[in-house]
């Protein structure tokens, strides 16, 4: 099925409307164009705005596992250590990425309906292992919790770790992300979840001291963030750009930022995430974050009925045209999961949604 009368997959979502004149536009080559590289600028300093920082915010073209990869490469020799703050199956993923890079990727890792609690321990890890690097997820999407962060960065400045990295792919544009509050050096977002946009867009933040080691590593690759600094400036861009993905991400954050206005924005988000949690366990169904956890206002992971596979529930609920997804790592076949972030996340949808639930429960 290709498309969804009920769209709840957990992204990529369904693309707002507002962009796809951007998106179908015919614009000229945007590396030699002065006009892409001052809308490059006017939508970096609207997603640093976005993400609550005053580092500068590059953006690449490439889904946003793109410019994970990139902040790996970018910041880490061989023999580097990296410690991954992990609740769930991306946390897990940095300290893999880390080894691909012959880094060394160190784990500390709460179960899969966990947040990120019990400082003392981290602050352990941390005097043990001394890092090069900590990383955290914001919003952990396949488990459908979200990360405190405040206190990582607390503890990045008290034993003076060079960086703290953080993805908030799901999070960014559903619920307030504070770059510079959380002390973070990288945060990092893609155009597929929150945003509403095809998955073709990386973006991050980058402080100046994660700008400095970027120079000592000076990673060449594709995704390599040394090239991108100063770009509105230097206007040196390494390869093509995504001109149509830069300006439809304009109309979005225009959208979000201006005509809707954030606060509202994130109230939806909280609105409609409770709704759905609230309705759907009182008809039968187990959310699958633990009581103490944070939930995730984009997305919601509920374990399967007892008596059926991923694959039948989902047939079932496609039959009524409605998108679900299923979930990855130690919890797949377990659960499914409700993507209500961006377009995706309004009342109708939600309460279409549960309607569907509840009928094939």
């Amino acid at each position: 099925m290709k498309n969804y009368k009920i769209p709840m997959v957990p992204g990529p979502v369904k693309i707002n409307p507002i962009a796809f004149p951007s998106l179908t536009a015919d614009f000229g080559a945007g590396y030699s164009e002065d006009e892409f590289f001052e809308l490059y600028k006017t939508v970096s300093e609207k997603l640093a705005q976005l993400m609550g920082t005053s580092s500068e915010v590059i953006i690449q073209s490439g889904e946003a596992m793109s410019i994970l990869w990139g902040s790996v490469k970018s910041t880490l020799l061989p023999g580097d250590t990296l410690l991954a703050i992990s609740t769930g199956f991306f946390g897990e993923g940095f300290a893999a990425m880390a080894c691909a890079v012959n880094a060394r990727g160190e784990l500390l890792a709460y179960p899969y309906d966990e947040t990120i609690h019990d400082l003392d321990r981290i602050e352990t890890a941390i005097k043990n292992i001394k890092p090069k690097v900590i990383t955290a997820v914001h919003c952990e999407t396949p488990s459908g919790t979200l990360n405190p962060l405040k206190d990582l960065g607390f503890l990045k400045d008290k034993y003076q770790v060079p960086l703290l990295l953080v993805d908030a792919v799901a999070s960014v544009g559903c619920t307030p992300v504070n770059g510079d509050e959380w002390h973070a050096d990288i945060v990092m977002g893609g155009s597929q979840k929150g945003l509403s946009l095809p998955p073709t867009i990386g973006f991050c933040s980058v402080s100046e001291r994660a700008w400095e080691i970027i120079d000592q590593v000076n990673y060449q690759g594709y995704e390599a963030f040394k090239p991108f600094r100063q770009l509105a400036t230097t206007r040196e861009h390494p390869n093509t750009p995504d001109w149509n993905g830069i300006a439809a991400l304009n109309d979005v954050l225009d959208a979000l930022m201006v005509t809707e206005g954030l606060p509202n924005v994130f109230a939806r988000h909280e609105q409609v995430a409770s709704f759905i949690r609230n309705y759907l366990t009182e008809v039968g169904y187990r959310l699958f974050p633990a009581q103490n956890a944070v939930p995730s206002p984009s997305v919601t992971c509920l374990y399967l009925p007892n008596y059926t596979t991923f694959e039948a529930f989902n047939a079932k609920v496609r039959k009524q045209g409605m998108g679900i997804a299923g979930s990855f790592g130690k919890i797949e076949g377990k659960v499914f999961r409700l993507g209500h972030m961006g377009t995706q996340a309004t009342m109708e949808n939600a309460n279409q949604a549960v309607k569907v639930l509840e009928s094939v429960l």
